[in-house]
Order: C-alpha cells, then structure tokens, then sequence
C-alpha cells in the first residue's frame, strides 16, 4: 500500500457554517473519523463506529483493527498502514485503499478507506478518515420515486462523491491545480483522460460508476488522480504522460473495461494533454477533455451499432 501525493484542500476540508466536517461526511461514508499523527481515533461521526459505540474505539488504534488473513500477513498490513500514517503526516499527502477490518461482533468488513492530513495552522496534526462498507453497498439505483432530492451545488462542493468514493468534480480541479506548477518546475506534461458512459441506461448509471471506479482504482498508478465529473463521466489525470501514452491507455479502456461493466456499457474517453510552460490552466485542461470526450461521443453516434465498443478522441489544437 502506498500514498498518493495528494496535497489536501484545506477548502473542502473546512467545515460547513453550522455543521462540522464529521457530520457532513457521516452523510456521504459509512464511518467518519479523526485520529492524531499516531492513528489512534480521537473523533468519529454521527452513529456507531463498526457495530459498536464509538466510545468504546476512542484512543484505539486504526491499524490495530486490521485482521482477515493468517497472523503474520494481519500484523505485516497493520505495519504497512502504520507507515501510511507516517507517510501522511511527514508529507502531507493522502491515500485510498481497501483494507478488512475487524467489527464488534467477531466479524470482519471489507471496506474502502481514505485518508488525509488533518492540519493545525501549517503542521500536520493527524488525519481525517472515511470508510465505505464494500461487503453492504447502500447506493440505491435512482429511479422516478429515488431521485436525490439534495442541491446538485452542495454534492458538487463535497470533498468525495458520495457514490463512488472518488473525489467530487470540485476536488478533482482543485487538486488538479496544486499540481501544474510543480510539473511546469520539472518541464513534464499531464494528460487528462474523461471516461463517459452516459450511454448506459438511466437505471444503471449508479451501478456503472461504482464498478468503473472500482476497475480503474486496481489499474491506475498510486500518483493519478480519479474524480467523479458528473453523473457519467470520470476523470483520471496523470503526471508526466504524455498524448501518444495517453491516446494508447484510451484505446485499451475502451477495449478491456466495457465488457466488465453493467450490459456491457460502452465507453467514449476524451484525451487532452498539456504541456509543461503552456500556461494552460485547470478550466482549459478541463475543456478541452470535454471536447475530445464529446467529438468521442459523436464518432459512437455515427458507427451506430458498430461503436459498441466505444471510441476515443484526443484534443488537439487547430
């Protein structure tokens, strides 16, 4: 396992006026948490932490939970995430994975965690957690009589999108930020790469992102960035690649990820990349990936039944 440099914004992670951070996210995760730069839990949101009474878990320790496999692979996962921990309070940086952990009743849960740095002026004073149960998804296929009823503005501004466990569309362009001056300083470009799927049916679109985020998160490399766009796009960015790389990983998403998908849901990927001293900006980068993704929608609309496999298109300037 290990951390993503992904510098957390302070923006998102500052509290709504009149809710704390803990209660907003207890509304998108399973188990919000708080812990000190040791791991050991000092807050937890509304509700009960893994079948039992958070009371119960303050002061514990996050990596002493895990468990699942024989005692020498549980005790060398705890030490890996104990060295995450470290890694994320000396860096700053912040990581996603799967881990098994063990609940109150004698049990064991496979779930999804995020971690980032918590900060206390400019140090790092321990991290934030989000735990999303994998084994009891709770994400409803909407329908006319399930439709969110929340403002779109407010699961936009989230920190994580509440379905997939992604960043929100907010988060994905703010981190994407953090990172074009460094690649500038280094003379290395960045390609955005937008995964659509808006031709998948209505009913099945919840469906498809969960199984897309999932498939892309065991693919991509620990440095790249996954966002939820919108309802039927995903964004992934990644550091030092350039457009011919980028072109080539489209084409293979394209042809590996829509027999993995609800009805075989097929795929456009729009391909922008940019270049280290262009002065391009994060709305520029984020457009031109909208371009190219919609330009690979309209070729699918051309092919007909022959695009089942989907299409993709790199931006390019005229």
């Amino acid at each position: 396992m290990k951390p993503s440099p992904l510098s957390p914004p302070a923006a998102a992670l500052a509290p709504l006026p009149g809710m704390s951070w803990l209660g907003v996210a207890a509304m998108l995760a399973d188990l919000a948490f708080e812990t000190d730069i040791m791991g050991r839990f000092t807050a937890f949101g509304p509700g009960r932490a893994l079948g039992q009474p958070a009371a119960q878990l303050m002061g514990g320790e996050l990596a002493a939970l895990i468990t699942g496999g024989p005692a020498d692979e549980t005790t060398t996962s705890a030490a890996q995430l104990r060295q995450i921990t470290a890694t994320i309070c000396a860096e700053c940086v912040a990581w996603h994975g799967r881990v098994r952990l063990a609940k109150f009743d004698g049990t064991s849960g496979a779930y999804r965690l995020s971690l980032a740095p918590r900060l206390a002026g400019s140090a790092v004073s321990g991290l934030y957690g989000l735990l999303f149960d994998l084994d009891n998804p709770e994400f409803p296929l909407p329908g006319p009589e399930t439709a969110p009823t929340a403002d779109p503005a407010l699961r936009h501004n989230a920190l994580l999108d509440s379905q997939t466990g992604l960043w929100s569309g907010r988060t994905f362009a703010d981190e994407l930020s953090r990172r074009l001056d460094r690649l500038d300083v280094e003379e290395q470009p960045g390609t955005l790469l937008y995964l659509g799927f808006s031709r998948a049916q209505p009913l099945n679109r919840v469906a498809t992102a969960l199984r897309l985020a999932e498939e892309l998160r065991d693919i991509v490399r620990p440095t790249d960035l996954l966002g939820r766009i919108d309802e039927t796009t995903i964004g992934l960015w990644c550091d030092n690649m350039d457009h011919l790389t980028g072109g080539e990983r489209a084409a293979r998403f394209c042809t590996i990820l829509p027999p993995l998908l609800p009805e075989r849901t097929p795929l456009t990927v729009g391909v922008a990349s940019r270049w280290a001293g262009s002065g391009e900006d994060t709305s520029s980068v984020l457009e031109h990936a909208a371009v190219a993704l919609r330009l690979a929608d309209m070729a699918v609309e051309r092919t007909g039944p022959e695009g089942k496999a989907g299409a993709w298109r790199v931006w390019q300037r005229d």
